[in-house]
């Protein structure tokens, strides 16, 4: 059969129509995406509560990624105190639990704090180690579980330490008197937690990840939970988790 400008104009006109029949799937499959991303945090926790509450809070949920952030109650609070050893111990299992279940990691080192506050409530003589320098010590160690692991990380205390924090009472991301009328020193203000969920978005972001996980659970202690925050423990609040949750759906 002989190709005539008529069945030129018919093939085109097919091509024309499987593609937009392609395109239009793609579509709704971006349609169909769906994130879900739960809130786990819990105040006072660390590493040894988080190894005992892993499987009913996170394992038997099935998620794709995790998002952990402990290590404040293991440095900073008395009754919890334990050396950087155990610390270190307590978080490789928590990894290796997670990823023997087919999920990824994304550790988080937690920000700084103000001393000043923090003895006010804690006290000074059990502190061998400053606790910012405890707090730097635990993400060294949170790198190296990373990278032995194969896991993500962010690196929260440099990014609060490139911008001065905490200044005390004179910041506002980190809830002191003057911010809050509280004399914390560790929890964070909206903007705080804000910060922490753009370290995320941008990690993810940068590394091509923004699309890649479908169901994400951020695990972790009170900077987790959101504590001094409106909608502590949810995803639609003043929390990291909630903020992070925003971004993504509008990505």
């Amino acid at each position: 059969m002989k190709y005539t400008y008529m069945n030129k104009s018919f093939y085109l006109v097919l091509a024309l129509i499987i593609c937009f029949s392609a395109c239009k799937t793609a579509a709704v499959k971006k349609e169909k995406y769906t994130l879900k991303m739960e809130n786990k945090g819990v105040a006072g926790n660390s590493t040894a509560n988080l190894l005992h509450r892993l499987n009913k809070d996170v394992l038997v949920e099935k998620p794709d990624l995790v998002i952990l952030m402990v290590g404040t109650n293991d440095m900073l609070n008395s009754s919890k105190l334990i050396p950087y050893e155990n610390y270190y111990s307590n978080l490789s299992n928590i990894v290796k639990d997670i990823k023997n279940n087919d999920a990824q990691v994304l550790l988080m080192s937690p920000p700084r704090v103000d001393s000043l506050y923090l003895f006010k409530r804690h006290d000074q003589a059990m502190f061998t180690d400053t606790p910012n320098v405890k707090l730097q010590k635990v993400t060294q160690i949170m790198r190296a579980v990373s990278e032995e692991n194969k896991t993500l990380f962010v690196d929260n205390y440099s990014v609060f330490k490139a911008k001065g924090l905490p200044q005390h009472n004179q910041d506002n991301y980190i809830r002191n008197l003057k911010n809050s009328n509280k004399e914390d020193g560790v929890h964070l203000k909206p903007i705080g937690y804000k910060l922490i969920a753009e370290n995320v978005f941008d990690y993810l972001e940068t590394n091509n990840l923004l699309d890649k996980y479908n169901h994400i659970i951020c695990f972790g202690d009170s900077l987790t939970k959101g504590s001094g925050a409106s909608g502590a423990g949810t995803i639609t609040g003043e929390n990291y988790p909630s903020f992070l949750y925003r971004m993504l759906l509008k990505n």
